[in-house]
């Protein structure tokens, strides 16, 4: 199923073929998060990159730094214009549809207004296709791919099947960045992080 917030960063290693070894016992998380037991760390809880002796957390920041490190940095590449990306996309799926989704009315209410729609063109306006910088991926497009799929499978898709209505329909650069990553072998090879 869906891995949460670490999704982009195991999508960006698996596209790259770089090994890694993906901790998920929550007694191994003490060694290097607080929230887990570890007092003199300052990452909280996952997702969490350890890499030698760097550690880092926060989803937005694993993704830059695990996508600068594997070298998904096209022309044009910009480490603050790419923080406004990852914060942009964290907006639209986590700010709007995430405090909208655990009431029907309400998020019908945000996915049929203006605001959805001025959230997602914002995104648009940054995708010069087919991903943020042109042919080639970044951290960015990585981390909309995995939000649109979770929000896609939990939520686009149900609504559009049981009401007809197509949050993605009038997105479809947003989507093409999907479509383009989800087609290629590391994501459809990788069953651990298809949707649920």
């Amino acid at each position: 199923g869906f891995l949460g917030r670490q999704t982009p960063i195991v999508r960006m290693l698996e596209h790259t073929g770089t090994e890694y070894n993906m901790i998920t016992d929550r007694a191994v998380f003490a060694d290097v998060m607080s929230k887990f037991g570890n007092t003199s760390s300052d990452c909280f809880a996952p997702p969490c990159v350890k890499d030698g002796d760097f550690v880092i957390s926060q989803s937005t920041a694993c993704s830059m730094y695990i996508g600068k490190k594997l070298n998904l940095t096209p022309p044009g590449y910009d480490d603050y214009k790419t923080m406004q990306w990852l914060s942009d996309i964290v907006d639209v799926f986590e700010g709007g549809v995430g405090k909208s989704n655990e009431h029907g009315p309400t998020l019908k209410k945000f996915l049929e207004g203006g605001r959805w729609v001025s959230l997602m063109s914002n995104l648009e306006s940054g995708i010069n296709g087919p991903f943020y910088l042109g042919a080639e991926p970044c951290a960015a497009d990585f981390f909309l791919a995995s939000m649109i799929s979770h929000r896609a499978s939990s939520l686009f898709a149900p609504i559009k099947d049981k009401y007809g209505f197509d949050a993605m329909a009038n997105f479809q650069k947003a989507q093409g960045v999907h479509d383009a990553l989800a087609s290629t072998d590391a994501w459809k090879n990788y069953s651990a992080l298809n949707p649920m």
